[in-house]
């Protein structure tokens, strides 16, 4: 594997990866007609799992599951158990392990695999090790996820680490060498011909260097290993080992809706041949990493699910209608915008309600049959129109699920969307704020960087024991306000309160 020193050199930092999540897997899985284990009841594994906050998150919200991390380092593995301990739990085992030692005798099946940023660093040998893994520990539905550099956009990439490498051989000091090597890049950029392709090239693999972790940098930019592939390439390695590609793990990557008209032809015919379909959508997107999870070869995947495949289902959405009170009746188009700002239209009233409802329960999911039964109460559906128009909206909020409009989930963690009397945000959050996170994961999955200066004061607060008034004092505590202006501040305090703790009712951050 990579050099254990170089690895132990600069502590790589914290990060949750919430599409690797159980939840996500199976539901990926469930969707192409597989038949994956309960994502509340299964047993993972994580091979290279860092300082294990991305099992750490998962074991906290499934504690029937079993999970298991494995690292090269002694030092992350020894950090991985403290907060464990310090969360009180007992359904995961982090191991200080090279991966050329796992075997299935020792270590059991699993119905899911994690390799997340390890597959592109280590050597060849190494490769192959983690695809046996993957094939022996694999259960027969059990679905791996291998995240990996690509080309052709790490052609680009390339020249950047090339240069990186060359300007900070022989240094030593881990962070020494991470600003050594983008101070080169900035220097290249500005002696660049102004205004060609190569400067626009530097510049904009420099914006990207200056906003990630120097400890980032120097694991992925600056590893002596780093082996991009094409991915058909990658599909010829996974096939000697008897898995197949399965799907990206975000469905709206291999989704063609934003090309032009031309490339959607050209996919088009290529829809009976995945592989050629997906290599051919990294041509014309220039795609330089991929997310991949993969399932043994005798199963049979349906590429094109019927939209009553949606009542496996619970459902989630964030779009909101514009204007914010539509006519659902009304037989023109509502607009729907998504929390990216990206937006979808739609005419038919069973699906401007459903989508309303969903946004009205976000951050929770509902299940299909649910959300069916509160729609037909918003448009007022009789039974006989209910079937008809149900089988139109499936296919409308199939496209949308896989245009990323929707969320599908089969499992719903223990959240609450109003604050109780003693109100609790996630311990694992807490935790994350306490060791001072870049990010903090809610409970539905997903990673929030927030610059509001009293996010993270106020979320530390909420573990249960305090009501408004003592979070008030409490909070007081924390925070520095001028002389002149604390009787005003303390006034509006509660309602300041109450405001944010609506806000992180609506993010997935409170449990009951």
């Amino acid at each position: 594997m990579k050099n254990e020193f170089e690895y132990d050199a600069l502590a790589y930092p914290s990060f949750t990866f919430p599409q690797t999540s159980p939840d996500k897997l199976a539901t990926i899985g469930s969707f192409f007609g597989m038949k994956p284990a309960d994502p509340g009841k299964c047993r993972v594994l994580e091979l290279g799992c860092g300082d294990g906050a991305n099992l750490l998150s998962f074991a906290y919200i499934h504690p029937e599951c079993q999970f298991v991390g494995v690292d090269l380092s002694a030092g992350h593995i020894t950090a991985a158990n403290t907060a464990a301990k310090k969360l009180e739990l007992h359904n995961l085992t982090f191991y200080h392990e090279d991966i050329m030692n796992i075997s299935r005798e020792r270590f059991g099946s699993f119905d899911y695999i994690i390799a997340h940023g390890l597959f592109s660093w280590v050597p060849d040998f190494v490769r192959r090790k983690i695809l046996r893994i993957f094939s022996e520990c694999l259960e027969a539905h059990g679905i791996g996820y291998i995240s990996y550099n690509t080309y052709p956009g790490c052609r680009i990439r390339e020249m950047v680490w090339g240069a990186m490498h060359y300007y900070t051989a022989g240094g030593a000091d881990p962070l020494e060498k991470v600003r050594a090597g983008i101070a080169a890049i900035e220097t290249l950029s500005e002696a660049a011909e102004t205004e060609s392709a190569y400067q626009s090239i530097l510049k904009s693999e420099l914006a990207g260097l200056k906003k990630r972790w120097p400890a980032n940098v120097f694991h992925d930019d600056l590893s002596s290993v780093n082996q991009p592939f094409y991915f058909h390439e990658f599909v010829d390695q996974i096939t000697q080992f008897g898995l197949q590609f399965l799907s990206e793990v975000e469905i709206t990557a291999s989704h063609s809706g934003k090309l032009n008209r031309e490339a959607r032809k050209i996919l088009d015919s290529l829809r009976g041949d995945v592989i050629r379909r997906e290599q051919y959508l990294d041509f014309i997107e220039c795609c330089s990493f991929r997310s991949t999870l993969i399932c043994r070869t005798g199963i049979q995947l349906n590429r094109e699910p019927e939209p009553d495949i949606l009542t496996r289902f619970r459902l989630a959405s964030q779009v909101r209608p514009e204007p914010e009170n539509p006519n659902i009746m009304d037989p023109a188009a509502v607009k729907f915008v998504g929390s990216t700002g990206a937006s979808l239209e739609t005419n038919h009233p069973l699906t401007k309600a459903a989508l309303i409802h969903l946004t009205s329960v976000w951050p929770r999911s509902v299940p299909f049959d649910d959300m069916i039964a509160e729609a037909a109460k918003i448009i007022e559906a009789n039974r006989a129109d209910l079937i008809t128009e149900t089988e139109k909206m499936s296919a409308h909020l199939v496209q949308m699920f896989q245009a990323g409009f929707i969320k599908l989930h089969l499992f719903q963690p223990p959240i609450v969307t109003e604050a109780g009397e003693f109100p609790l945000a996630s311990a694992f959050t807490r935790l994350q704020i306490e060791q001072g996170f870049g990010a903090i994961t809610t409970m539905t999955g997903l990673n929030l960087k927030s610059e509001d200066e009293y996010v993270r004061p106020l979320l530390i607060l909420l573990d249960g024991t305090r009501d408004r008034p003592a979070i008030s004092a409490d909070f007081l505590k924390t925070i520095e306000i001028p002389a002149n202006k604390k009787e005003a501040f303390e006034a509006k305090l509660p309602a300041m309160i109450e405001f944010y703790l609506v806000k992180f009712g609506e993010a997935g951050f409170l449990i009951a």
